[in-house]
């Protein structure tokens, strides 16, 4: 019973989290370098862990071969969608074939169904935000409503609820944690990447740059 109390408060801080944009206020744009540079240097600081920093945000997006051909913030942003998508299908992966290793407890069998339904939920999502992605096209001034934000920062929290349950589940399942938890916490590291790169492309037109 406490164990179970456990798992769904730690299930409840990482989502309230993901959802409250915990940030310590929007920085100021500046610039310094390429466009990922530029992007990594301006996103939120979010208050939730597994933490993002600049330096991993860069490292990641220049880990895929597109970042070198992207123009615009706004492929910098499907950039991380394509890099959570691989992240979570690998993931996916080690947790079938943990699942079908032999025995578990009642409770790492739950989480690992729980996690696996998850990761199929981000599948599931990252199409859908990326088609929006797509289509962004910046009309008035950031934040007035007339660019309908809020269908963006609905469709990315889908994303990183989806992540961030998964962790919160491996986080309390010592026998997860053994095989994912670096894993998983990736996974969610680039749910909230997925989200700093949307907010960046959101606020891009303050200085003229989509």
């Amino acid at each position: 019973m406490a164990a179970a109390a456990t798992t769904t408060s730690v299930l409840l801080l990482c989502v309230a989290a993901f959802l409250a944009v915990a940030a310590h206020g929007k920085p100021a744009l500046y610039k310094t370098g390429d466009l990922v540079t530029n992007s990594c240097a301006n996103f939120r600081a979010y208050d939730w862990s597994p933490h993002l920093t600049r330096k991993l945000c860069e490292s990641t997006l220049r880990s895929h071969k597109q970042s070198t051909a992207a123009k615009s913030k706004r492929d910098l942003a499907l950039v991380a969608m394509d890099l959570l998508q691989s992240a979570a299908a690998k993931v996916d992966g080690v947790l079938r074939n943990h699942s079908d290793s032999g025995h578990h407890s009642k409770g790492t069998a739950l989480a690992l169904q729980y996690c696996r339904l998850d990761y199929a939920a981000v599948a599931r999502t990252i199409p859908m935000c990326r088609a929006m992605v797509q289509e962004y096209k910046p009309v008035s001034p950031p934040n007035s409503g007339d660019n309908n934000d809020g269908d963006y920062y609905d469709c990315i929290a889908r994303l990183g609820n989806a992540a961030a349950n998964c962790w919160g589940y491996v986080l309390v399942d010592d026998d997860l944690a053994k095989v994912v938890s670096k894993e998983v916490a990736e996974v969610f590291q680039r749910a909230t990447l997925v989200r700093a790169m949307t907010e960046v492309m959101l606020g891009s037109n303050v200085d003229g740059s989509h």
